[in-house]
């Protein structure tokens, strides 16, 4: 559901919370109690302006809420081996599976789509036909949506040099 539907959503329900109890208590419930319709509608407006006020609240958190979609129901998401990640959805974090603190992690630009495996024994991702994602090689990354985030699988050579010893 779109920011601009959920904004329209939390008005209409504010909107009814106020006119709906304030009807119906200066309508129906009040009129046998109070015969002044002065003070009959001012508790109801009353009751109506309190409950709406608790509405907004609650129209705000859900039109401004993070729709972050998860992965689909019929989607399997594993990690097998040693030191492997699989994530089922977008990634906008940072993901290092390297070797302790020396590991550094590198910014990778966001691709379209399913991202293959990464690492020494990268296995495909998502396979189209199961709708897995299956991270099960030593170091594989995984991901079945979109990626914003850094990522590093540790394997850098020492000092930048091609060949170089890890540390």
């Amino acid at each position: 559901m779109g920011q601009n539907i959920r904004w329209a959503v939390a008005g209409l329900a504010t909107a009814a919370a106020f006119v709906v109890p304030a009807w119906l208590c200066g309508a129906v419930v009040l009129p046998p109690l109070l015969k002044d319709p002065a003070v009959r509608w001012s508790l109801a407006s009353a009751l109506g302006a309190v409950l709406s006020s608790l509405t907004v609240l609650w129209g705000h958190g859900f039109a401004t809420r993070a729709t972050t979609p998860g992965p689909s129901p019929d989607r399997r998401v594993q990690a097998t081996a040693e030191r492997a990640v699989a994530i089922g959805g977008d990634n906008q974090g940072s993901i290092s599976i390297g070797d302790g603190p020396g590991a550094t992690t590198s910014p990778v630009p966001p691709a379209a789509g399913p991202q293959p495996a990464a690492g020494p024994n990268p296995t495909p991702t998502p396979d189209a036909g199961t709708g897995t994602v299956s991270a099960s090689g030593n170091r594989s990354i995984a991901i079945g949506g979109n990626n914003s985030g850094p990522l590093s699988n540790g394997d850098q050579s020492a000092g930048g040099q091609p060949g170089g010893a890890h540390p």
